[in-house]
């Protein structure tokens, strides 16, 4: 079972076009004889690969998480079966009664939530349930994520490369909303330099996609006296 596939697929796309922009700085910058500075272009590219590489990064953990999501409704889970983690995203709509409803109804939506936890019904659970929290994305959004899905795991594979995660989502973040320039924010990065953020974006992507999947995979999301019900 592949659950997230396509998610793969849609990383790959996102990543080839990054070693597009890789290949065009490195012919810009013939490596044999005497090392000539940045063109223009050149380092114009560097900057702007933060914000594809960063596109990745995104795209596979919003994907990644709607994707677990589907898998997971899609086996009409009781909720009163799920682990204790998941019940902050199944039982969001009361979550946010509580927390939005008036004083009056307070005690209501209180007593709305603890009858959730012991719901027999097929939990609902929107794809889109974490929202903007997932439109800039750093290793703390992962940390989160997992921890509502009951993940036990660190952000990234190795710890080396959550330097290199918020690197690239800070850099992006400067070009795209006009604090740097494309040039500014890909000043001093060597080609290989270049190469390695890229190579970390895909071991991030892998990563979290892999876990994810075998999370949902292994049932791990149900308490295990009732996994068998699901297989």
């Amino acid at each position: 079972m592949t659950i997230c596939r396509y998610v793969r697929e849609g990383v790959n796309v996102r990543l080839a076009e990054a070693r597009e922009l890789l290949s065009q700085i490195k012919n810009e910058e013939p490596q044999e004889g005497v090392p000539k500075p940045p063109t223009p272009l050149s380092s114009v590219l560097r900057g702007v690969i933060y914000v594809n590489l960063y596109g990745a990064l995104e795209y596979a953990i919003t994907q990644g998480v709607q994707s677990f999501i589907n898998h997971l409704c899609g086996l009409r889970v009781s909720t009163k079966h799920l682990e204790q983690s998941l019940y902050s995203i199944a039982l969001n709509s009361q979550l946010a009664s509580a927390r939005d409803g008036s004083e009056k109804k307070k005690w209501e939506a209180r007593r709305a939530i603890f009858a959730g936890v012991q719901s027999a019904a097929v939990c609902s659970i929107p794809d889109t349930v974490f929202g903007s929290f997932l439109h800039n994305v750093y290793p703390k959004t992962v940390l989160e994520i997992f921890l509502c899905l009951g993940i036990n795991k660190p952000a990234t594979l190795h710890e080396s490369e959550v330097g290199y995660f918020s690197e690239i989502t800070e850099r992006r973040n400067a070009v795209a909303h006009g604090r740097e320039s494309a040039t500014d924010a890909g000043q001093g990065l060597s080609v290989q330099e270049v190469e390695l953020r890229l190579n970390v974006v895909y071991s991030v992507c892998s990563y979290f996609l892999d876990t994810v999947e075998q999370h949902a995979i292994d049932l791990r999301f149900v308490k295990s006296r009732h996994r068998s019900m699901y297989r």
